[in-house]
């Protein structure tokens, strides 16, 4: 396999990450719980805040090493 095609592939994990966070989020939350997902959805407004919270974070952490992780892959690409 070629180098660039997995710093590539590397790269657009780190992109979609933003995206896909917010779903593994709410599962793994459900689980760590033993929240079944139906109860969650009518359950209280805390752990919905608390979700978003997190997620709010990781994407202010995104936000701050954005650019580092994607000069970190393009150096590793050359």
């Amino acid at each position: 396999m070629d180098n660039g095609f997995i710093i590539s592939l590397l790269s657009q994990c780190w992109r979609w990450s933003v995206f896909l966070m917010f779903p593994l989020l709410v599962v793994l939350y459900t689980q760590l719980r033993g929240v079944p997902l139906a109860v969650f959805d009518n359950g209280v407004n805390q752990h919905k805040w608390l979700i978003i919270l997190f997620y709010l974070l990781y994407v202010l952490l995104w936000l701050r090493f954005n650019r580092r992780v994607l000069a970190l892959l393009e150096q590793r690409r050359r």
